[in-house]
């Protein structure tokens, strides 16, 4: 199993902490987030790790590599006018440059999670799953919508009637899935020019060609947008 994160983004909401780190590395009780989804990996034995830094990517790489030398590293230097879609074009296109795909999982490098969330993932039945915090409706996040057993829908702008609950970043895609979220991709990067679309776009497309499924999150999560957030963070995870 692979693991593509995706590390480019500035966290302007986060400065001044972010005047001199990549948000991925900003600390919650002194551990990297990016760090510590790193160790979540290695953990339950992934160790085929990619990143796409964009923001400060030289603080990212001397950091990661000293610590991982073995991480492979994929810089997006047009961070500043493109988002996390981007980014996974970019980080897919590294993992799998045959057009050879093989399953892996995907997630953003702005959330603090427990290593049992990795862990659940990868022991759920489906080859390809989004991890939900089940019932739970956050106006910020992405939010699915669940039909007969699979995930239809995944936005921001599902409301919370529809929503099955928030999503919290973290994916696993089968071979099949990965091509068809790599196409989609191609497709509003390539072809349409949209360079500053969320993956959950080109994710969204994915699911009427591929049946998705919800890992109920096992474990503390929580994204790490702003300075509530972090303080947040730093209670949740204060043990």
């Amino acid at each position: 199993m692979k693991a593509l994160i995706l590390a480019a983004g500035l966290g302007t909401r986060l400065a001044p902490i972010t005047d001199k780190l990549p948000k991925s590395l900003v600390p919650v009780n002194g551990k990297p987030i990016l760090v510590k989804q790193i160790e979540n990996l290695l953990e339950n034995n992934v160790t085929d790790i990619t990143i796409v830094s964009g923001y400060k990517s030289d603080i990212l790489k001397k950091k990661i590599h000293d610590i991982w030398p073995e991480i492979k590293i994929v810089e997006s230097v047009d961070y500043a006018n493109t988002n996390n879609m981007y980014s996974a074009y970019l980080g897919i296109k590294k993992m799998f440059p045959d057009n050879i795909y093989d399953s892996f999982l995907m997630m953003n490098a702005d959330v603090f999670y427990d290593a049992s969330v990795i862990a659940a993932l990868l022991n759920d039945s489906s080859s390809n799953a989004i991890v939900v915090d089940m019932g739970r409706y956050l106006d910020e996040s992405m939010k699915v919508v669940e039909n007969d057993g699979r995930i239809t829908s995944i936005s921001k702008q599902i409301s919370e009637n529809e929503a099955l609950g928030t999503s919290i970043d973290v994916y696993k895609l089968s071979s099949e899935g990965g091509k068809k979220l790599f196409n989609h991709c191609v497709d509003y990067i390539e072809n349409k020019k949209e360079l500053k679309l969320w993956s959950e776009v080109a994710l969204n497309d994915t699911l009427e060609d591929v049946e998705f499924h919800a890992c109920p999150l096992q474990g503390r999560w929580l994204e790490i947008d702003n300075h509530d957030d972090l303080a947040a963070a730093e209670e949740l995870f204060a043990k």
